[in-house]
């Protein structure tokens, strides 16, 4: 794999609605698999993404949630994949993350920033799984 830069950012706009939360893990699988990432790796990653977004759609649910979205940004690297999850602003109320979801977020990520707005997440891969240049 080659080196990545800014212009392999990919980012998304997407309602917050559950349903939308499978379009997330699909797009955060196939990233993560092109980052190297192993099978537990890519989960990882999937898990808190859906923590991130569902704590979102949680805070705005019901007929609130109509015109609501969410920007959902993935940074992938060599062999790592940075997601960040936010609201839109002026789109949401303050996102409060529980001990619960917070929990999981840092037991499955290695570097988790919870905001108002939203959540930072990144997972390295193991070097066992990482691309190497040769492989690209």
């Amino acid at each position: 794999m080659t080196a990545t830069t800014a212009s392999d950012q990919v980012e998304l706009i997407v309602p917050v609605r559950p349903r939308f939360g499978s379009t997330l893990r699909v797009l955060t699988s196939a990233l993560a698999a092109d980052c190297g990432f192993s099978i537990d790796e890519i989960d990882d990653i999937r898990l808190g993404l859906s923590e991130g977004f569902n704590v979102l759609s949680d805070t705005v649910s019901g007929d609130q949630s109509e015109g609501h979205r969410v920007r959902v940004t993935f940074r992938p690297g060599q062999d790592h994949l940075a997601v960040t999850v936010h609201s839109i602003p002026g789109n949401s109320a303050p996102l409060e993350f529980d001990e619960l979801a917070t929990s999981i977020l840092r037991s499955v990520l290695d570097d988790v920033t919870i905001d108002a707005e939203g959540v930072s997440m990144a997972k390295r891969a193991s070097e066992a799984h990482a691309p190497t240049d040769a492989e690209s």
